[in-house]
């Protein structure tokens, strides 16, 4: 699974965590942590765990990176991509 994880703040890719147990253990220990397995909580309604992981990862990573996001939206995806 490659996902960003909120409590280092960093992407990775790692196993997908086998129990629910096990990824609310990898998003503990942070002073955010409860907020991050709330987030993780609502997706697992709906999604399974790594599905769960990589949306929550990204909703954190958007509020730990305002600034990229907005220059994201001040480039369309077509003209980054064309730069490539």
């Amino acid at each position: 699974m490659y996902w960003y994880n909120p409590t280092t703040r960093a992407d990775e890719d790692i196993p997908t965590p086998p129990n629910d147990a096990r990824a609310i253990e990898m998003l503990s220990g942070h002073p955010d942590s409860d907020e991050f397995i709330e987030e993780y909580r609502s997706r697992r309604k709906t999604q399974g765990i790594e599905k769960a992981m990589i949306i929550m990862g990204e909703l954190f990573y958007r509020k730990h990176n305002p600034a990229i996001i907005a220059r994201e939206r001040e480039q369309p995806l077509w003209v980054a991509c064309s730069l490539l």
